[in-house]
């Protein structure tokens, strides 16, 4: 497994999907993820310290496992089948740690939050990564778009 950091969200305008970006600590490469709207919000608010009144549930999540006496140790990035990349969430509790199933881009959000670290199996990270050129344009089209968003721009999301 290697370390990477949450470099930011992309827009993919040919899917029409956001895109978090994972970047090796060591390279200009980076692991990109297509993730909901949802969480490419929750992601984004917190890469730019936006907060709300009332907790989203990426807040509550953390919340929860804090109160429940655990902490979140890592999230792993595990795999990937038919286009869908897998993670898991490890938790610790009285010294017992947990491994959680989980979408990555949840998973992501919850490492924000907790201030745990975002590891990506190595194989996997290594056959995946692009080297991403983002021009400044681009990347002001993308700050605008996700700073002036609210959740109220999504209704009411049946996932």
């Amino acid at each position: 497994m290697i370390q990477v950091k949450v470099s930011g969200i992309a827009f993919d305008r040919e899917r029409e999907h956001p895109v978090v970006m994972l970047k090796s600590p060591d390279s200009d490469e980076v692991l990109p993820i297509w993730i909901g709207p949802a969480e490419a919000t929750s992601i984004y608010m917190e890469l730019a310290g936006r907060t709300f009144e009332r907790p989203m549930t990426h807040d509550l999540l953390r919340i929860v496992v804090e109160e429940l006496g655990g902490r979140v140790v890592s999230i792993e990035i595990t795999g990937l089948q038919n286009d869908t990349y897998f993670a898991r969430i490890v938790l610790q509790r009285e010294g017992e740690l947990f491994f959680i199933d989980a979408r990555p881009s949840d998973s992501i959000a919850l490492a924000l939050r907790a201030a745990a670290p975002v590891y990506v199996d190595n194989d996997l990270f290594m056959k995946y990564r692009r080297n991403l050129q983002i021009g400044k344009d681009e990347v002001d089209d993308i700050r605008r778009h996700f700073k002036n968003l609210d959740p109220g721009d999504f209704g009411n999301l049946d996932i």
